[in-house]
């Protein structure tokens, strides 16, 4: 449950991420095509960097005149022969007129509101400054950024944007620019010019100019798009690295959970072979129980059938173990049948099996052991018995009835024998050993 509740958690913070970028970026893109506009405006009436130009600065004979009004400055002129293309105009400095100007790059959009009193073209020159190309104190080395129009009377404002203007031919040929240099570039503009157009006739004419306006985006589309993508790929580098970080964490998390199983499986396994000892094992003497026998002579049965490997019971009793209970008490009973497992188990083999077979009684299955050996073992066992010390009251004795197993033969009737055995040796009075034969004697 909680894996799936922080696969959930996990998805939906990447689906808000997503979402938040998204709303982000509709959001950005309908500010830059409704909002975000940035305005350079010059308004001619109030603009104190306006001074009027004509041919007579190389040797015509035009003249010009400015009057600035409430909203505007009107431009009075006559243009005269005496050069190939009179002209006049005013020219509007944004700068220090030379090296120092506007970046107008930034900008989409002119709008000039002008009116003509008069015919002919009009010349708009954005005078651009190239720190390659310009000559200290000449002017003509500013880059002729140029624009040739007809106004009317009532299309003003006149709209341009700056892909319509181009670097004038006869500059470029005058200050042999080459190709590379020869390209429009308004990106540092000290002076704007306006001027009477190519065939302006010859006589009085009159501008009213109110104002020139750049009009662009405080942020270029180029700009803005460049700055989407690098945020969605921001956004799906931050995705991946929560995503490698959840699957690390949750390989971590899969790791401890599977050290745990591990460890549980480990604590299981300890509790269930802890489990089967004690089902199979007497708790007071450490000996089999007869759920632990069965096991082994289920064993050593099967090894007698196929392969004829004998297999011996040992069954031994106690000598007057009630008298020693109800004398000395339970716990001095308790100690004889702890010490005479002690015994047993240090005088038998490790292949061999000793059980508690309930009470004072003991049997110990003798595999790979014929009759005759099993009796020499039990002799030895009651004579070590006999020798003993179990408790300090009194001396303890066993009696001993032996029988070996024959293929085939049922655990019951082996029991049945040795147990008779077993008998034979109390009713001969104890502390001896019996061996019975498959069909009977002693």
């Amino acid at each position: 449950m909680h894996k799936i509740v922080h696969k959930t958690l996990a998805l939906f913070r990447m689906n808000v991420l997503i979402l938040v970028l998204l709303v982000f970026t509709v959001a950005a893109l309908l500010t830059h095509k409704y909002g975000l506009n940035s305005l350079y405006h010059i308004n001619m009436a109030s603009y104190p960097y306006i001074v009027p130009t004509s041919d007579s600065l190389d040797g015509g004979n035009s003249v010009v005149s400015l009057q600035k009004t409430d909203s505007s400055i009107i431009m009075d002129y006559e243009l005269r022969e005496g050069m190939p293309y009179p002209y006049a105009g005013l020219q509007i400095y944004l700068g220090d007129g030379k090296t120092q100007g506007k970046d107008l790059s930034v900008y989409d959009s002119v709008f000039l509101w002008i009116k003509p009193r008069g015919e002919g073209s009009v010349r708009l020159y954005l005078r651009g400054y190239d720190k390659d190309i310009y000559r200290e104190g000449d002017l003509t080395s500013l880059k002729f950024n140029e624009l040739e129009f007809f106004p009317l009377e009532e299309s003003y404002p006149a709209a341009f944007v700056p892909q319509e203007f181009r670097v004038a031919g006869w500059w470029v040929a005058q200050n042999s620019v080459n190709v590379h240099k020869a390209r429009v570039d308004i990106s540092n503009v000290p002076l704007i010019e306006i001027q009477t157009g190519t065939g302006a006739p010859l006589g009085f004419g009159t501008f009213e100019i109110m104002g020139i306006c750049f009009k662009g985006k405080m942020i270029s589309e180029l700009r803005l798009v460049s700055a989407l993508i690098f945020a969605w790929f921001i956004t799906f580098l931050i995705i991946l690295v929560f995503r490698f970080m959840d699957y690390h964490r949750a390989q971590k998390v899969n790791k401890e959970r599977q050290k745990e199983l591990e460890r549980n499986l480990a604590a299981l396994e300890v509790v269930k072979n802890n489990y089967e000892r004690e089902s199979k094992t007497d708790p007071l003497t450490g000996c089999l129980n007869r759920a632990g026998f069965v096991d082994v002579l289920t064993r050593e049965q099967e090894r007698l059938n196929k392969h004829g490997i004998p297999v011996s019971f040992v069954i031994m009793d106690i000598d007057h173990f009630k008298d020693v209970n109800d004398t000395f008490g339970h716990n001095t009973g308790d100690e004889v049948l702890l010490n005479l497992s002690r015994l047993i188990q240090g005088k038998i083999r490790n292949t061999d099996a000793l059980v508690r077979w309930g009470g004072e009684e003991f049997v110990v299955l003798c595999g790979d052991t014929p009759l005759q050996n099993a009796q020499f073992l039990a002799e030895k066992l009651r004579t070590a018995i006999e020798s003993s010390v179990l408790i300090k009251q009194r001396q303890v004795t066993c009696s001993f009835g032996v029988a070996e197993m024959v293929p085939g033969e049922d655990p019951k009737n082996l029991f049945e024998r040795a147990d008779k055995a077993l008998y034979a040796s109390k009713e001969g009075g104890r502390n001896r050993v019996t061996s019975a034969a498959f069909r009977g004697g002693s």
